[in-house]
Protein backbone atom coordinates (compact mmCIF):
# COMPACT_ATOMS: atom_id res chain seq x y z
CA UNK A 1 0.00 0.00 0.00
CA UNK A 2 2.88 2.47 1.03
CA UNK A 3 4.31 1.78 -2.25
CA UNK A 4 0.55 2.25 -4.31
CA UNK A 5 1.06 5.97 -2.22
CA UNK A 6 5.11 6.61 -3.08
CA UNK A 7 3.96 6.01 -6.91
CA UNK A 8 0.88 8.43 -7.23
CA UNK A 9 2.74 10.99 -4.87
CA UNK A 10 5.59 10.71 -7.69
CA UNK A 11 3.48 10.62 -10.83
CA UNK A 12 1.76 14.01 -9.26
CA UNK A 13 5.18 15.64 -8.96
CA UNK A 14 6.06 14.74 -12.39
CA UNK A 15 2.46 15.88 -13.80
CA UNK A 16 2.47 19.04 -11.78
CA UNK A 17 5.95 19.97 -13.11
CA UNK A 18 4.33 19.68 -16.65
CA UNK A 19 1.96 21.78 -16.27
CA UNK A 20 4.27 24.45 -15.72
CA UNK A 21 5.67 24.05 -19.15
CA UNK A 22 2.22 24.88 -20.88
CA UNK A 23 -0.59 27.64 -20.75
CA UNK A 24 0.13 30.83 -18.68
CA UNK A 25 2.30 29.43 -15.93
CA UNK A 26 4.49 28.53 -18.48
CA UNK A 27 4.93 31.70 -20.24
CA UNK A 28 4.85 33.72 -17.10
CA UNK A 29 7.27 31.73 -15.08
CA UNK A 30 10.54 32.45 -17.04
CA UNK A 31 9.79 35.84 -16.11
CA UNK A 32 9.08 36.12 -12.75
CA UNK A 33 12.18 33.50 -11.92
CA UNK A 34 14.36 36.03 -14.00
CA UNK A 35 12.29 39.06 -11.71
CA UNK A 36 12.99 37.43 -8.78
CA UNK A 37 16.64 37.00 -9.07
CA UNK A 38 17.32 41.00 -10.19
CA UNK A 39 15.33 41.35 -6.92
CA UNK A 40 17.92 38.78 -4.75
CA UNK A 41 20.75 40.99 -6.72
CA UNK A 42 19.48 44.25 -5.37
CA UNK A 43 18.59 43.58 -2.00
CA UNK A 44 22.19 43.80 -0.36
CA UNK A 45 23.25 46.51 -2.96
CA UNK A 46 20.20 48.67 -1.95
CA UNK A 47 20.90 48.09 1.98
CA UNK A 48 23.99 48.79 1.14
CA UNK A 49 23.17 52.23 -0.41
CA UNK A 50 21.07 52.54 2.27
CA UNK A 51 23.56 52.36 4.98
CA UNK A 52 26.42 54.93 3.78
CA UNK A 53 23.42 57.67 2.61
CA UNK A 54 22.54 57.44 6.15
CA UNK A 55 26.12 57.24 8.45
CA UNK A 56 26.34 60.46 5.31
CA UNK A 57 23.64 61.80 6.63
CA UNK A 58 23.83 61.37 10.22
CA UNK A 59 27.13 63.16 10.52
CA UNK A 60 26.45 66.14 8.41
CA UNK A 61 29.29 65.81 5.72
CA UNK A 62 28.65 65.94 2.17
CA UNK A 63 26.53 69.33 1.48
CA UNK A 64 27.22 72.22 -0.71
CA UNK A 65 30.64 71.89 -2.17
CA UNK A 66 31.46 68.88 -0.44
CA UNK A 67 29.09 67.23 -2.34
CA UNK A 68 31.34 66.63 -5.37
CA UNK A 69 34.00 65.15 -3.41
CA UNK A 70 31.92 62.91 -1.82
CA UNK A 71 30.39 61.55 -4.77
CA UNK A 72 33.85 60.77 -6.46
CA UNK A 73 34.98 58.91 -3.47
CA UNK A 74 32.08 57.03 -2.54
CA UNK A 75 31.29 56.42 -5.93
CA UNK A 76 34.62 54.90 -6.71
CA UNK A 77 35.83 53.42 -3.21
CA UNK A 78 32.03 51.09 -3.21
CA UNK A 79 33.31 50.21 -6.69
CA UNK A 80 36.75 48.61 -5.66
CA UNK A 81 34.25 47.31 -2.51
CA UNK A 82 31.90 45.61 -5.27
CA UNK A 83 34.72 44.67 -7.99
CA UNK A 84 36.14 42.42 -4.65
CA UNK A 85 32.82 40.59 -3.79
CA UNK A 86 31.98 39.88 -7.61
CA UNK A 87 36.05 38.50 -7.32
CA UNK A 88 34.82 36.44 -4.31
CA UNK A 89 31.61 35.11 -6.06
CA UNK A 90 33.79 33.99 -9.26
CA UNK A 91 36.22 32.69 -7.29
CA UNK A 92 33.70 30.46 -5.16
CA UNK A 93 31.21 29.47 -7.48
CA UNK A 94 31.78 31.57 -10.78
CA UNK A 95 34.44 28.99 -12.20
CA UNK A 96 32.04 26.63 -14.56
CA UNK A 97 30.06 29.04 -15.14
CA UNK A 98 32.95 31.17 -17.24
CA UNK A 99 34.08 28.03 -18.59
CA UNK A 100 30.40 26.43 -20.23
CA UNK A 101 30.53 30.43 -21.67
CA UNK A 102 34.27 30.44 -22.91
CA UNK A 103 34.90 33.54 -20.95
CA UNK A 104 37.46 34.74 -18.77
CA UNK A 105 37.10 36.94 -15.68
CA UNK A 106 39.46 39.94 -17.55
CA UNK A 107 36.91 39.92 -20.48
CA UNK A 108 33.68 41.09 -18.21
CA UNK A 109 36.74 42.94 -15.87
CA UNK A 110 37.86 44.75 -19.37
CA UNK A 111 34.54 45.78 -20.44
CA UNK A 112 33.68 47.67 -17.31
CA UNK A 113 36.84 49.04 -17.31
CA UNK A 114 36.18 50.55 -20.38
CA UNK A 115 32.68 52.03 -19.68
CA UNK A 116 33.87 53.51 -16.51
CA UNK A 117 36.54 55.59 -18.87
CA UNK A 118 34.53 56.75 -21.23
CA UNK A 119 32.39 57.83 -18.38
CA UNK A 120 35.12 59.56 -16.30
CA UNK A 121 36.32 61.16 -19.51
CA UNK A 122 33.43 63.48 -20.18
CA UNK A 123 32.00 63.60 -16.71
CA UNK A 124 34.70 65.18 -14.62
CA UNK A 125 35.50 68.77 -16.16
CA UNK A 126 32.76 70.62 -15.89
CA UNK A 127 32.11 72.17 -19.24
CA UNK A 128 32.53 75.91 -19.49
CA UNK A 129 34.83 76.51 -16.37
CA UNK A 130 38.54 76.60 -16.24
CA UNK A 131 40.82 73.41 -16.01
CA UNK A 132 42.74 72.89 -12.53
CA UNK A 133 44.76 69.69 -11.66
CA UNK A 134 42.16 67.55 -10.30
CA UNK A 135 40.43 68.31 -13.77
CA UNK A 136 43.58 66.74 -15.87
CA UNK A 137 44.27 63.92 -13.07
CA UNK A 138 40.54 62.75 -13.52
CA UNK A 139 40.07 63.11 -17.10
CA UNK A 140 43.35 61.34 -18.16
CA UNK A 141 42.75 58.79 -15.83
CA UNK A 142 39.22 58.21 -17.80
CA UNK A 143 41.11 58.00 -21.17
CA UNK A 144 43.95 55.34 -20.17
CA UNK A 145 41.38 53.59 -18.69
CA UNK A 146 39.35 53.02 -21.50
CA UNK A 147 42.12 52.51 -23.95
CA UNK A 148 43.15 49.67 -21.46
CA UNK A 149 40.18 48.46 -21.34
CA UNK A 150 39.88 48.21 -24.94
CA UNK A 151 43.00 46.31 -24.82
CA UNK A 152 42.30 44.01 -22.20
CA UNK A 153 38.86 42.44 -24.53
CA UNK A 154 40.95 41.79 -27.56
CA UNK A 155 43.61 39.78 -25.70
CA UNK A 156 41.27 37.97 -22.97
CA UNK A 157 39.13 36.94 -26.11
CA UNK A 158 37.85 33.47 -26.34
CA UNK A 159 38.46 32.73 -22.90
CA UNK A 160 42.00 33.81 -22.34
CA UNK A 161 42.91 35.02 -19.35
CA UNK A 162 44.86 38.57 -19.29
CA UNK A 163 46.73 40.49 -16.67
CA UNK A 164 45.71 44.30 -18.59
CA UNK A 165 42.90 44.77 -16.10
CA UNK A 166 45.31 44.21 -12.88
CA UNK A 167 48.32 45.88 -14.26
CA UNK A 168 45.75 49.13 -14.54
CA UNK A 169 44.69 49.01 -11.43
CA UNK A 170 48.39 49.26 -9.93
CA UNK A 171 48.87 51.95 -12.42
CA UNK A 172 45.95 53.31 -10.89
CA UNK A 173 47.07 53.11 -7.11
CA UNK A 174 50.48 54.86 -8.18
CA UNK A 175 48.32 57.74 -9.85
CA UNK A 176 46.26 57.94 -6.41
CA UNK A 177 49.68 58.05 -4.64
CA UNK A 178 50.89 61.48 -6.76
CA UNK A 179 47.32 62.89 -6.02
CA UNK A 180 47.77 66.57 -5.10
CA UNK A 181 45.62 67.26 -1.34
CA UNK A 182 44.36 70.11 0.19
CA UNK A 183 44.44 68.65 3.60
CA UNK A 184 47.69 67.80 5.75
CA UNK A 185 47.12 64.44 6.60
CA UNK A 186 45.65 63.65 2.96
CA UNK A 187 48.32 62.67 1.65
CA UNK A 188 49.33 59.41 4.11
CA UNK A 189 45.90 57.80 3.83
CA UNK A 190 46.08 58.39 0.12
CA UNK A 191 49.56 56.68 0.27
CA UNK A 192 48.28 53.80 2.25
CA UNK A 193 45.31 53.41 -0.07
CA UNK A 194 47.49 53.06 -2.95
CA UNK A 195 49.55 50.91 -1.71
CA UNK A 196 46.40 48.44 -1.01
CA UNK A 197 45.36 48.82 -4.14
CA UNK A 198 49.03 48.39 -5.56
CA UNK A 199 48.76 44.68 -3.42
CA UNK A 200 45.55 43.97 -4.60
CA UNK A 201 46.75 44.21 -8.51
CA UNK A 202 50.16 42.79 -7.84
CA UNK A 203 48.26 39.23 -6.05
CA UNK A 204 45.97 38.89 -9.00
CA UNK A 205 48.94 39.06 -11.59
CA UNK A 206 50.58 36.05 -9.58
CA UNK A 207 47.27 34.25 -9.33
CA UNK A 208 46.79 34.68 -13.17
CA UNK A 209 50.57 33.56 -13.94
CA UNK A 210 51.34 31.32 -11.13
CA UNK A 211 48.31 30.05 -9.49
CA UNK A 212 45.75 29.56 -11.68
CA UNK A 213 45.19 26.52 -13.16
CA UNK A 214 42.89 26.10 -15.93
CA UNK A 215 40.11 23.51 -15.49
CA UNK A 216 40.88 23.26 -11.46
CA UNK A 217 38.43 24.57 -9.23
CA UNK A 218 40.56 23.76 -6.11
CA UNK A 219 40.68 27.35 -4.40
CA UNK A 220 44.51 27.92 -2.73
CA UNK A 221 44.77 30.46 -0.06
CA UNK A 222 46.49 33.23 -2.54
CA UNK A 223 43.69 33.45 -4.18
CA UNK A 224 41.40 35.48 -1.29
CA UNK A 225 43.97 38.28 -1.53
CA UNK A 226 42.87 40.09 -4.59
CA UNK A 227 39.45 40.06 -3.35
CA UNK A 228 40.66 40.64 0.12
CA UNK A 229 42.79 44.02 -0.84
CA UNK A 230 40.30 45.22 -3.00
CA UNK A 231 37.69 45.15 -0.37
CA UNK A 232 39.77 47.32 1.49
CA UNK A 233 41.33 49.39 -0.57
CA UNK A 234 37.81 50.53 -1.16
CA UNK A 235 37.37 51.46 2.22
CA UNK A 236 40.29 53.55 3.12
CA UNK A 237 39.06 55.75 -0.33
CA UNK A 238 36.01 56.34 0.80
CA UNK A 239 37.43 57.06 4.67
CA UNK A 240 39.61 59.85 3.03
CA UNK A 241 37.35 62.83 2.04
CA UNK A 242 38.32 66.03 2.90
CA UNK A 243 36.12 66.87 5.56
CA UNK A 244 36.13 63.30 7.41
CA UNK A 245 40.37 64.23 7.36
CA UNK A 246 39.49 67.64 8.61
CA UNK A 247 37.56 66.13 11.35
CA UNK A 248 40.66 63.56 12.63
CA UNK A 249 42.56 67.30 12.57
CA UNK A 250 40.40 68.35 15.23
CA UNK A 251 39.93 65.38 16.95
CA UNK A 252 43.74 64.98 17.43
CA UNK A 253 43.15 61.54 15.58
CA UNK A 254 46.28 59.83 13.85
CA UNK A 255 45.82 58.39 10.76
CA UNK A 256 47.32 55.28 11.40
CA UNK A 257 44.58 54.64 13.72
CA UNK A 258 41.66 56.12 11.67
CA UNK A 259 42.92 53.84 9.27
CA UNK A 260 42.78 50.69 11.08
CA UNK A 261 39.12 51.38 11.97
CA UNK A 262 38.89 51.58 8.37
CA UNK A 263 40.71 48.34 7.63
CA UNK A 264 38.11 46.85 10.12
CA UNK A 265 35.48 47.29 8.05
CA UNK A 266 36.84 46.17 5.40
CA UNK A 267 37.37 42.76 7.26
CA UNK A 268 33.73 43.03 8.06
CA UNK A 269 32.49 43.42 4.70
CA UNK A 270 34.73 40.59 3.48
CA UNK A 271 33.73 38.54 5.81
CA UNK A 272 29.91 38.83 5.88
CA UNK A 273 30.62 38.56 1.66
CA UNK A 274 31.94 35.26 2.64
CA UNK A 275 29.22 33.99 4.98
CA UNK A 276 26.55 34.41 2.24
CA UNK A 277 28.30 32.72 -0.55
CA UNK A 278 29.18 29.73 2.05
CA UNK A 279 26.08 29.51 3.36
CA UNK A 280 24.53 29.35 -0.42
CA UNK A 281 26.91 26.76 -1.35
CA UNK A 282 25.71 24.93 2.47
CA UNK A 283 22.20 24.72 1.28
CA UNK A 284 22.41 24.06 -2.68
CA UNK A 285 25.32 21.35 -1.24
CA UNK A 286 27.60 23.23 -4.09
CA UNK A 287 30.26 21.16 -4.93
CA UNK A 288 32.63 22.15 -7.91
CA UNK A 289 34.26 19.41 -8.83
CA UNK A 290 31.15 17.41 -9.99
CA UNK A 291 29.05 20.58 -10.21
CA UNK A 292 26.40 18.82 -9.04
CA UNK A 293 24.16 18.51 -5.83
CA UNK A 294 20.95 17.12 -4.61
CA UNK A 295 18.05 18.69 -5.38
CA UNK A 296 16.38 21.21 -2.86
CA UNK A 297 12.72 21.78 -1.76
CA UNK A 298 12.11 24.29 -4.97
CA UNK A 299 14.47 25.04 -7.68
CA UNK A 300 14.80 25.38 -11.31
CA UNK A 301 17.69 24.75 -13.56
CA UNK A 302 19.01 21.83 -15.48
CA UNK A 303 18.74 18.53 -13.88
CA UNK A 304 20.80 14.94 -15.04
CA UNK A 305 21.38 12.04 -13.05
CA UNK A 306 24.34 10.34 -11.70
CA UNK A 307 25.98 7.29 -12.97
CA UNK A 308 25.21 4.16 -10.83
CA UNK A 309 28.51 3.21 -8.90
CA UNK A 310 26.83 0.74 -6.52
CA UNK A 311 24.22 -1.82 -6.71
CA UNK A 312 21.17 -1.35 -9.70
CA UNK A 313 18.80 -0.76 -7.15
CA UNK A 314 19.14 2.93 -5.70
CA UNK A 315 16.96 5.29 -4.33
CA UNK A 316 15.49 8.18 -6.93
CA UNK A 317 17.52 10.94 -6.42
CA UNK A 318 16.86 14.08 -8.34
CA UNK A 319 20.39 16.03 -9.03
CA UNK A 320 21.05 19.39 -10.00
CA UNK A 321 23.62 21.78 -11.85
CA UNK A 322 24.45 24.27 -9.57
CA UNK A 323 26.45 26.11 -11.72
CA UNK A 324 23.31 27.23 -13.54
CA UNK A 325 21.27 28.37 -10.61
CA UNK A 326 23.30 30.86 -9.42
CA UNK A 327 24.34 32.47 -12.27
CA UNK A 328 22.02 31.85 -15.12
CA UNK A 329 18.59 31.55 -16.76
CA UNK A 330 17.71 28.50 -17.85
CA UNK A 331 14.71 28.17 -20.70
CA UNK A 332 11.27 27.13 -20.15
CA UNK A 333 11.84 23.47 -20.33
CA UNK A 334 14.74 23.35 -18.24
CA UNK A 335 13.36 25.46 -16.02
CA UNK A 336 10.55 23.00 -14.54
CA UNK A 337 11.49 19.79 -12.71
CA UNK A 338 12.22 16.65 -14.79
CA UNK A 339 12.29 13.89 -12.69
CA UNK A 340 14.87 11.15 -13.19
CA UNK A 341 13.79 7.98 -10.82
CA UNK A 342 15.66 4.82 -10.02
CA UNK A 343 14.10 1.85 -8.59
CA UNK A 344 14.84 0.47 -5.12
CA UNK A 345 13.14 -2.82 -3.77
CA UNK A 346 10.92 -2.96 -6.33
CA UNK A 347 8.94 0.40 -6.33
CA UNK A 348 10.21 4.16 -6.89
CA UNK A 349 11.52 6.44 -4.28
CA UNK A 350 11.58 10.06 -4.72
CA UNK A 351 13.71 12.25 -2.13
Amino acid sequence: MLMVVETMNLISLIVGSQRLLYGIHGRLRPFFVRFHKVLGALVPVIGYVQIVLGVIASVGFCYGDSTGQCLAHFIMGSSFVGYGILLLLSLRVGGPWLLRRGKSQEWFDSWVIMLWGIVNTFTEHRWGQDWNHGDYQHTSMGIIWWIAGLVGIVLSRNGNRSVVPSVLIILTAVAFQGHAQHVPNSGQIHSYFGYMLMAGGLSRIIEICFVWKEGEFSISPWQYLPPLTLILAGHLFMGSTEEQLMYLNGSDIDVSSYSNILLSFGFAVFLFALALILLWEKLTRYDPSTNTRTQPDDAGGDYSELPLTGPSNLDTETLHDTGSDFLEDDDDRDDAMELKTRVRNGGPHHL
